[in-house]
C-alpha cells in the first residue's frame, strides 16, 4: 500500500503548509464558536441543560470515542481528501444551522461540525512532513497545534458581538464562507498524494501497542484536562467573585486562549533549536503547576489572577508542540501515522471530556484549595510521563507494509536494505 507521506521534498511548500493550518484554525473555530454561542442558542431554542451540554461535549466526545479508528480509516481515504472532507462537513454544518428552528435540527448540525473538526485535526498533522523539507520538519510539525488556540481564541472574541449585532444565521454564513476559501485553498496548494486503498488492520494494531505512542497520547490528556478546566473555568470565576463583568471576562478568555498560540510556535522554534521534548513536556508542566495557585486563591488580587492565568497559557503551549512533533516522528512514512495521530486526539478529547468536572468536583468537595491541588496532580503526572517518553520515543514497529527508515524528527540518512541475491 502506497503510504503518505511522499517522497522527501528539498524545500518547504510554504502555501501548503499555510492552507493546513488555516483548515486547522477554522475547524477550531467550531469549538469556540460553541461556547461563545451558547447563552444566546440557550434562549434562542430553549436547550435544556442536558442538550447544552450536549452541544459542548458532542465534538470532544467524538474524537474521545473514536479518534484511532478514525485516524486509521482517514489513512486509507487519503489524508488530503480526509482534510477537504472535514472541511466540506463543516460548511454544510454551517448551512444547516443558520436555518435550524428547532433543538434537534440544531444539535444535528453540531454533530457534522464536530465529524468535520475530528476529520480535518487528525488528517492535517500526517500531511506535514511531506511538505517540509528536513531542516524545517520539527518547526512545522510543531508550530502546527497554534490551530487550537488561535481558532477557539478568535470565535470567543468575534462571535459574542456578531450575535448581538447580526444575529446565529449570519454567523454561521459567515463561518461556512471562511471555510469554504479555506477548502479551496487546501484544493489548490496541497499536492495529491498517491491512490490509496483500504488500511491494513496491522496499521492501527502497531499504533495501539507503540509505548511511544500511547505514553504521549496519555500525556497529551492530562495536558487537556488542565487546559480546559482552567480555562473553561476563568469566566465563572472572573464573575462569580463580582470582579469583572461577563463581556470583559469573556474578552479576558479569549486572550488567555490567543497567548497560547505564541508558546506553540515558541515550541516549535525550540525543537527546531535542537531542544528536546523531554525538555518541553518538563518545562510546561512546572509552569502550569506553580501557576494554578495564584488564579484560583480567591484572596487574590483581580490583576495577579489574570496575570495567572495567562502565564499558565503563555507557557503551557510548548506542550502541544511537543507532543505533536513527537507523535509524528515516530509513525511518519508508516502505516500507523493516521492511528498514532487519531490516539494523540483521543487523548485529547479524554481529558477535555473528564478534566473540567473532576476540577469542578473537587472544589465542590474541599474548597478552592482542592481545585489547583487536583491541577497540581495532573501537572506532576504530565511531568513523570514526559520522563518517561524520553526513553519510550521510538518508531512505531515496522512490517512488511511500513516504509522503513527514520521518523520525521531527527535527520538521519536512509540506509538501502542489502540485496539477499547477486
Amino acid at each position: 500500500m502506497a503510504l503518505e507521506p511522499g517522497p522527501a521534498r528539498t524545500c518547504t511548500s510554504w502555501a501548503a503548509v499555510v492552507s493546513l493550518a488555516a483548515a486547522g484554525v477554522v475547524a477550531a473555530v467550531q469549538i469556540g464558536k460553541g461556547a461563545a454561542a451558547l447563552p444566546v442558542l440557550t434562549e434562542q431554542f430553549g436547550l435544556s441543560s442536558a442538550a447544552a451540554a450536549w452541544f459542548l461535549s458532542v465534538v470532544s466526545a467524538m474524537g474521545a470515542a473514536a479518534g484511532a479508528l478514525l485516524g486509521w480509516l482517514g489513512q486509507g481515504l487519503g489524508f488530503r481528501r480526509q482534510v477537504q472532507l472535514g472541511l466540506l462537513a463543516v460548511v454544510l454544518a454551517n448551512l444547516a444551522g443558520a436555518v435550524a428552528a428547532s433543538t434537534p435540527w440544531l444539535l444535528g448540525a453540531r454533530v457534522a461540525e464536530g465529524l468535520g473538526f475530528v476529520l480535518v485535526v487528525l488528517a492535517a498533522p500526517a500531511l506535514l512532513p511531506s511538505l517540509a523539507a528536513p531542516g524545517h520538519r520539527r518547526l512545522v510539525v510543531g508550530g502546527w497545534g497554534v490551530y487550537m488556540p488561535v481558532g477557539s481564541g478568535l470565535a470567543v472574541l468575534f462571535v459574542p458581538p456578531a450575535l448581538t449585532g447580526w444575529g446565529w444565521p449570519v454567523v454561521c454564513l459567515a463561518d461556512a464562507a471562511c471555510t469554504a476559501a479555506v477548502l479551496v485553498a487546501v484544493a489548490r496548494w496541497v499536492p495529491p498524494g498517491p491512490v490509496r486503498r483500504l488500511p491494513r488492520v496491522d496499521g492501527l494494531t502497531r499504533a495501539l501497542r507503540a509505548p511511544g505512542v500511547l505514553c504521549v497520547s496519555g500525556l497529551f490528556a492530562l495536558y487537556a484536562a488542565q487546559y480546559l478546566a482552567v480555562v473553561g473555568l476563568l469566566p465563572t470565576l472572573l464573575v462569580g467573585a463580582g470582579q469583572l463583568s461577563l463581556p470583559a471576562a469573556g474578552t479576558v478568555t479569549a486572550a488567555v486562549f490567543l497567548v497560547n498560540a505564541p508558546s506553540n510556535l515558541l515550541g516549535a522554534l525550540l525543537l527546531h533549536r535542537g531542544w528536546s521534548r523531554r525538555a518541553l513536556f518538563l518545562g510546561g508542566a512546572a509552569c502550569m503547576a506553580a501557576t494554578v495557585w495564584p488564579l484560583f486563591d480567591p484572596g487574590r488580587p483581580l490583576g495577579v489572577r489574570i496575570a495567572a492565568a495567562l502565564t499558565f497559557s503563555a507557557c503551557s503551549g510548548v506542550v502541544p508542540a511537543a507532543a505533536f512533533s513527537g507523535v509524528v516522528a515516530m509513525s511518519a512514512r508508516s502505516p500507523s501515522a493516521g492511528a498514532s495521530v487519531g490516539l494523540l486526539m483521543q487523548g485529547s478529547g479524554i481529558g477535555q471530556l473528564l478534566g473540567p468536572p473532576l476540577v469542578v468536583a473537587a472544589g465542590a468537595a474541599g474548597g478552592w484549595t482542592a481545585r489547583p491541588l487536583v491541577l497540581g496532580a495532573l501537572a506532576a503526572g504530565l511531568a513523570v510521563a514526559g520522563l518517561a517518553y524520553g526513553r519510550l520515543e521510538r518508531p512505531v514497529a515496522t512490517g512488511p507494509a511500513a516504509v522503513t527508515g527514520p521518523p520525521a524528527g531527527p535527520d538521519r540518512r536512509r540506509r538501502r536494505p542489502r540485496s539477499r541475491t547477486r
